[in-house]
């Protein structure tokens, strides 16, 4: 039996309460250093074998193409050595199970057999770092750190910036034979990232001397759903936004394999691709019909098409949780598309998604750290990217060009970043900032426990609305161009109630349309639902000897409370988005879990951290 050996380390709780001292007022943007900018990697405090502490990693600093690649010894204008560089690290599906097979043993009992697994897969040199790089994120603490160590003695250069950066390069240059290296080395990429941006090299390079390439055609029917998914996508996109069929020789091709498809995943990427391309709508149906094998991911992007198109989800089409309401959904949406479908001019139709089935997700670290992190999962569920080392973060926005502005309470800024976590500007002038808004002229409200301001995109200040008390939750600008800011005055229940809804001007005055909401006890972020009406996480305490948390939504006009969802008892809702569809998306970071409830409080989607932290934060876009 493994043993895990914990070490506790005696620590001041910073919760999300905590007061920092004032600094200064006036703030301007600070580019970063990138050689101060280190992101702490969170790691269990726990691991097996000789009882030390797995020790948290700084990330390196983000390198351009020309640093990495010259760390790797690459000329980024030799395309054949770029190309080597890449099948050297390819390996065949035989050897990739060769190589998952020494991993899983990682987690063996025996000691000895763990050490020997490890040097093990060492010996497959730089080709097993994708799956290694997969294997640092397990949820088996010591998993993650075997890998770390066979880590540490095949990679001396930094590979994924490397790989990157080879990648752009070969685009560039068009070496012969690039589609079928790159698409061979896909399943090997060690981030989602680096997938990526392959994927999107592919369709650069699907088309040679004015026909498709071999290899990609040669993908569409081979043994890899991942690459037969990349070849579906790479053979369909990428053509004039008129041209419906861009490869005309390929598309018979593509078409029957598509439609031919096992792999759920890999055929929706391809019928997607189809249909968004050539809308055609035979591939509306067959989408349809895919729905009880679809990840949660899939059917989010799916539903908002096809409310784009139909307005309201026709009876028993709400997209539940247990596979026969998922059943039930399937055949309502094919009986709305043969009554409805021919009507509807899918050449013509404008597809501007309000969401795209991107979740961005804050976890918190309670242990007494004072760290957290920031991730993305994309519509496929799978993490698009990650940011560790921020400290007590409490909201994160990004921006359309995917800029990531993430607010860092303990650390008084609010900081603009790439998806590699490398600082692009500070903002610091803020005492305990806990929200912020991006507008559409690239300002930025900021909400703060006792003040609320405006910039604009230069980061110069607009406005600025004190309050002393130091007791503001929560904010956010409102369609009218008003600002709503959420406080924690309690209320005794046995007295009349109190406002502890406040609203701004444009200016940053107070408008005197206050409101009286449950109590907000807990810093959170809210939603604004609609023209006039906000989603709230709070606690009703007029009720004596109970106390209920939940997510409420009122009317500002009336203040009255139009919906509610009754949480577990103390299970602290910390975030709240009303969705396109109708669904909440809910934090409950008590009870370390995210949830998407439909109208009715079903829940029909939940996710937890791991690694000991805590769901803090979460928004869909």
């Amino acid at each position: 039996m493994r043993c895990l050996f914990l070490f506790i380390v005696p620590a001041i709780v910073v919760g999300e309460l905590s007061f920092i001292p004032p600094v200064a007022a006036d703030a301007e943007d600070v580019p970063a250093k990138p050689a101060v900018v280190r992101n702490q990697v969170v790691k269990p405090i726990a691991k097996a074998g000789k009882g030390k502490k797995a020790k948290a990693a700084d990330a390196a600093p983000q390198l351009s193409d020309e640093e990495a690649l010259k760390k790797a010894n690459l000329d980024p204008k030799d395309g054949n050595k770029l190309l080597e560089y890449l099948r050297q690290r390819t390996l065949s599906d035989a050897d990739q199970g060769k190589i998952n097979g020494i991993i899983a043993r990682f987690g063996a009992d025996s000691f000895e057999d763990r050490v020997k697994a490890t040097d093990e897969v060492a010996l497959f040199g730089p080709a097993a770092i994708g799956p290694l790089k997969k294997a640092e994120k397990d949820d088996d603490a010591e998993i993650a750190f075997r890998a770390q160590v066979a880590l540490s003695r095949v990679e001396k250069v930094p590979h994924a910036a490397a790989a990157a950066a080879a990648v752009r390069a070969i685009v560039e240059l068009k070496p012969k034979g690039a589609a079928g290296v790159l698409i061979g080395f896909l399943p090997l990429a060690d981030s989602e990232v680096l997938a990526e941006v392959i994927r999107e090299s592919l369709i650069a390079l699907a088309v040679r001397d004015g026909k498709a390439d071999e290899e990609l055609v040669a993908a569409l029917t081979g043994n890899s759903p991942i690459r037969r998914s990349a070849a579906y996508v790479a053979l369909i996109e990428g053509g004039a936004e008129t041209e419906r069929i861009r490869i005309p020789d390929a598309y018979p091709k593509v078409r029957e394999a598509v439609l031919k498809e096992v792999d759920p995943e890999a055929k929706f990427a391809g019928l997607w691709s189809l249909a968004m391309t050539t809308r055609e709508k035979e591939y509306i149906p067959a989408l349809i019909e895919l729905i009880p094998k679809l990840g949660r991911g899939r059917i989010w992007q799916l539903e908002e098409l096809l409310l784009l198109m139909a307005g309201n989800h026709p009876k028993d089409g709400r997209f539940l949780k247990s596979p026969e309401s998922l059943a039930k959904a399937r055949e309502a949406w094919l009986g709305w598309w043969k009554t409805k479908g021919d009507a509807i001019d899918f050449v013509k139709f404008d597809y501007a998604p309000r969401i795209e089935g991107i979740t961005d997700i804050i976890e918190m670290d309670y242990r007494g750290y004072g760290q957290g992190r920031v991730i993305s999962l994309g519509p496929d569920l799978k993490e698009k990217w990650r940011i560790t080392g921020v400290n007590n973060p409490t909201d994160v926005k990004v921006t359309p060009e995917g800029r990531i502005w993430v607010v860092e309470s303990n650390n008084n800024q609010v900081t603009e970043r790439d998806t590699q976590g490398t600082i692009i500007t500070r903002r610091n002038a803020f005492q305990q900032p806990i929200n912020i808004d991006l507008l559409p002229d690239g300002g930025m409200v900021i909400i703060c426990r006792n003040n609320v301001l405006e910039w604009d995109k230069t980061g110069k200040q607009v406005w600025a609305h004190a309050r002393q008390n130091y007791d503001i939750m929560a904010g956010r600008r409102l369609p009218n161009g008003e600002t709503l800011f959420l406080t924690n005055q309690f209320r005794n229940p046995n007295a009349p109630q109190a406002n502890n809804a406040f609203r701004l001007d444009a200016k940053g005055t107070a408008t005197g349309k206050d409101l009286s909401f449950g109590y907000i006890y807990q810093l959170q972020t809210m939603d604004v639902v609609g023209e006039d009406k906000v989603l709230v996480c709070e606690r009703d305490m007029n009720t004596p000897g109970q106390q209920t948390d939940r997510v409420a939504e009122y009317d500002l006009k009336t203040g009255k409370q139009t919906w509610k969802h009754d949480c577990p008892p103390n299970s602290a809702p910390t975030s709240c988005q009303r969705l396109p569809n109708g669904n909440t998306l809910i934090c409950l970071m008590n009870s370390n879990q995210l949830i998407e409830v439909d109208p009715s409080g079903e829940i029909v989607w939940e996710y937890q951290a791991k690694d000991g932290l805590k769901v803090g934060r979460a928004y869909r876009r």
